[in-house]
């Protein structure tokens, strides 16, 4: 590790530990970050669970409103012209759609009540069901972290599929130190009814891969970007060691204008396929919206670009922690996310995570997993 001091906009929405401070997570405990003071060395934050103390509260029932589809589905197949959201205005009745997996509208009543349809939740008084919606009825859940409960968030496992879109509604409240806060997906192999992130290291291709959207960095604004795991990742250090420390979430957009806006309502979805063949990326995509307009999208055409350590840089990145090291865009990402077609996508995992600062609430709202785009309500 070097002495330099990166600008005061390279500094994360979270100040960051010494790697060799930084524990990491080998299970469903705890996991923490790692950074070094080298300007290109800085990475975004990693961390999920608050301990393997706790028991993970077990889901009773998966109902409660609509049922969404149960069995595994490789894609949305032939469906109707257009998204899911005009086809459902306001959501209604969307839950109950062939190609949905996953539907989640807070209107079961109780929080009990929606605690009882998650494999594992944290909550410890936390979760508040609040008028606050994006269409201005029913509830939303709102997740309140910090101050000595760390993590708050609901989990679970779903049927394997290899192609998701998911979209969800986030609002986050202003002036708050985010460290993991906001939906995370992805696979393990085999699945699991908990989250195990393994913080600071790589996923082999056999075992696991994880896409994040969540506040990442905080300069002009306070911005969204991916901060992924998967088995082509890059590490922030420039020589990696096998210490558990030298791999977080790799971020990928860069955008100024792809902003948090917080204290409002935003609609963000992403969408996700998995490597068909694997042993390559080719046929694998990576894409995220917000409001219905397109951020960012990935497949084995391009866009191309070039890695600063665990930063992915195209020419639609203008964040300072890519035009302050430009250089040639040269390669496509490699969205090579396993080597087995065993592992696939199977979770869910929407969380609100806060190791510094005061006590910080984002309540979410209108969440969908399906097989098709769901686009933003209408």
């Amino acid at each position: 590790m070097t002495g330099f001091q990166k600008p005061a906009a390279w500094i994360p929405v979270l100040g960051l530990c010494l790697a060799a401070a930084c524990g990491d997570d080998d299970g469903a405990g705890d996991a923490t970050d790692a950074a070094g003071d080298d300007a290109t060395a800085e990475t975004p934050r990693e961390a999920t669970d608050d301990g393997p103390g706790e028991a993970p509260r077990e889901a009773t029932d998966d109902g409660g409103g609509e049922t969404p589809a149960d069995a595994p589905d490789d894609g949305p197949g032939d469906v109707p012209a257009g998204t899911l959201s005009e086809r459902y205005p306001g959501d209604r009745g969307l839950g109950g759609d062939p190609t949905v997996v996953w539907f989640e509208d807070f209107e079961e009543g109780s929080t009990a009540a929606i605690a009882a349809r998650y494999d594992q939740v944290r909550d410890d008084g936390r979760w508040s069901l609040v008028a606050d919606t994006p269409n201005g009825s029913g509830s939303a859940l709102a997740l309140r972290a910090g101050n000595g409960r760390e993590a708050v968030d609901l989990y679970k496992q779903l049927p394997d599929h290899d192609e998701w879109y998911v979209r969800w509604y986030a609002k986050y409240q202003p002036g708050v130190h985010w460290h993991h806060s906001g939906m995370w997906i992805g696979g393990y192999n085999p699945a699991t009814p908990w989250p195990n992130p393994q913080a600071g290291r790589r996923p082999a291709g056999d075992d696991r891969f994880s896409i994040a959207v969540e506040p990442v960095w905080n300069s002009p604004s306070l911005r969204f970007d991916f901060y992924n795991y998967w088995m082509r990742m890059h590490s922030w250090m420039e020589t990696p060691v096998d210490d558990g420390t030298a791999y977080y979430g790799n971020a990928l957009v860069h955008r100024n204008d792809f902003t948090v806006d917080e204290d409002s309502w935003v609609c963000l979805e992403m969408h996700v396929r998995l490597n068909p063949d694997p042993s390559s990326g080719a046929g694998a995509v990576l894409e995220v919206w917000k409001n219905d307009a397109p951020v960012a999208s990935f497949t084995d055409a391009g866009p191309l670009g070039y890695w600063i350590r665990d930063k992915f840089c195209t020419a639609a990145a203008d964040g300072r922690e890519c035009t302050d090291y430009p250089a040639p865009f040269t390669e496509v990402l490699d969205l090579q996310y396993r080597s087995t077609t065993a592992l696939r996508l199977n979770h869910f995992w929407p969380q609100n995570y806060i190791t510094e600062g005061p006590e910080g609430t984002l309540t979410f709202d209108q969440m969908v997993v399906a097989t098709t785009r769901v686009g933003c309500m209408r």
